[in-house]
């Protein structure tokens, strides 16, 4: 993926930015779906198991068109934002993001990604 800055006009409807591996102890870069699919939680069981004291998980597998962008390279990364509210009432308010990698060994960072997200306030 290139370091262009795309922009994403958020009046067309709710945007999600999903980053990271929801929270494993590991990585999981290197496990995404050579085919483009997904493994989705559906559901989980109405009781935990007596012996594990968890849930049984219901999962799906589908297409992952939701995901735009997998970095099978890089298991680190974080995202910075700046905001700007706009100048006056009904101005455009816009969101920049950056998305680093953390480069292994050493933790140098690179740009991986940017975009904007930008909509005109709701106050004019």
């Amino acid at each position: 993926m290139s370091a262009a800055t795309d922009v994403i006009d958020s009046t067309h409807g709710t945007v999600h930015m999903i980053l990271g591996g929801g929270g494993v102890s590991g990585t999981t870069n290197g496990k995404f779906f050579a085919d483009g699919t997904g493994k989705v939680l559906t559901a989980v069981s109405a009781t935990a198991d007596p012996g594990t004291g968890k849930r049984t998980a219901t999962y799906v597998k589908e297409k992952a068109v939701w995901s735009a962008v997998r970095d099978i390279e890089h298991p680190y990364g974080f995202a910075a934002f700046t905001v700007d509210p706009g100048r006056r009432p009904g101005d455009t308010t816009s969101m920049h993001v950056t998305y680093y990698n953390v480069n292994k060994p050493r933790g140098e960072l690179s740009v991986f990604e940017k975009f904007t997200l930008h909509r005109r306030r709701s106050d004019g």
